[in-house]
């Protein structure tokens, strides 16, 4: 089969290969998967740099998320699930979901564990349904783990890249009233009213402070927000006191300003905020089957259209993956094999 592989960490252009590998083999309970296409999110060129994790065998597939057809299955799968059409998640990740795996899905065929390859909904193209897996899960464990959001208010930062615009399209589904989200560029704004916020408010002309904090309010008609989905815990948990509803909720899923943040506790602690770390590789099983089954619930109502940013031949998957470092991209970046 054809592939694009690393056998060490680096920059794109210098460690990333295509060539020709052995096709895999489906074991029991696994499924092979005629790969269609590839997404590329931001931890799979943070692992192929070796931000995240060590090498752990000597040659690596990247990427997790994909969409195909089953093409052939192992024991103990029902042999009706060939021909299916699905997207996968978490395929280039250890069991546990915390550890870089050797197999992912920019290659021609991969073989995955039953579970990880979830049925498509009609309609669906694979352009978008490789989008869904690191994307959609998070915006739907970020904004849904702690209840429903039906009558609330909604603030999410980053509503244009890829999570961010699927969280806005997940709480206008789910019936929030007021939706607000940060944003850095006109473009930027207009992709996410596309989406279905309410309001923008462009954190790069107010700076992330106060005056931030004030337009943000002023974006929800002067009241507190119920719920944040958030981007980037570093920069928005000390405002989130002044921001949330008592008993309010983050559901933060990155903190690349500030890796290691500095939190003023008691604010949050008497406002009783919920901090909730969302790290959608490792779920339980049970509750990996709750998001996925609420991901396709949304999807097979029509009201989840991921945004591609671009798409690439797997022969530029350098480029794909330049293109997530950017960090320039209006939603998703997929890579068609």
């Amino acid at each position: 089969m054809k592939t694009a592989s690393y056998t060490r960490h680096g920059p794109a252009s210098e460690v990333l290969e295509i060539g020709l590998l052995p096709d895999p083999v489906p074991g029991a309970g696994e499924v092979l998967v005629r790969v269609v296409t590839s997404g590329v999110n931001p931890s799979d060129v943070k692992a192929r740099a070796g931000y995240l994790w060590p090498m752990t065998a000597p040659r690596t597939i990247p990427h997790s998320d994909g969409a195909g057809v089953i093409e052939a299955v192992g024991d103990g799968v029902d042999p009706a699930r060939v021909g299916e059409r699905v997207w996968t998640y978490n395929v280039n990740r250890t069991e546990n979901g915390l550890g870089q795996g050797a197999i992912g899905t920019a290659a021609e065929l991969v073989a995955v564990r039953q579970s990880l390859a979830v049925p498509l909904p009609d309609g669906i193209d694979f352009v978008a349904a490789a989008a869904l897996g690191v994307p959609a899960m998070t915006a739907y464990a970020a904004l849904l783990s702690d209840g429903p959001v039906d009558g609330m208010t909604v603030l999410v930062t980053g509503g244009a890249g890829a999570v961010g615009s699927l969280a806005i399209q997940i709480a206008k589904w789910a019936g929030a009233t007021n939706i607000v989200t940060t944003i850095s560029s006109d473009a930027k704004a207009a992709a996410a009213m596309t989406d279905g916020a309410n309001a923008t408010v462009n954190y790069r002309e107010l700076g992330t402070g106060n005056v931030l904090g004030e337009a943000l309010l002023a974006a929800n008609d002067g009241r507190l927000f119920d719920r944040l989905v958030d981007v980037d815990f570093g920069t928005y948990v000390n405002l989130a006191a002044g921001l949330l509803h008592h008993g309010g909720v983050i559901g933060t899923y990155a903190s690349m300003s500030e890796p290691k943040p500095t939190v003023d506790f008691y604010p949050l602690m008497m406002n009783n905020i919920t901090i909730r770390l969302v790290e959608i590789y490792a779920q339980s099983p049970a509750r990996f089957t709750d998001i996925t089954a609420g991901v396709n619930r949304i999807l097979a109502d029509g009201a989840l259209t991921p945004q591609i940013d671009s798409t690439f031949a797997l022969a530029d998957l350098v480029a794909a993956h330049e293109r997530v470092e950017t960090g320039q991209q209006l939603g998703n970046v997929i890579v068609e094999i």
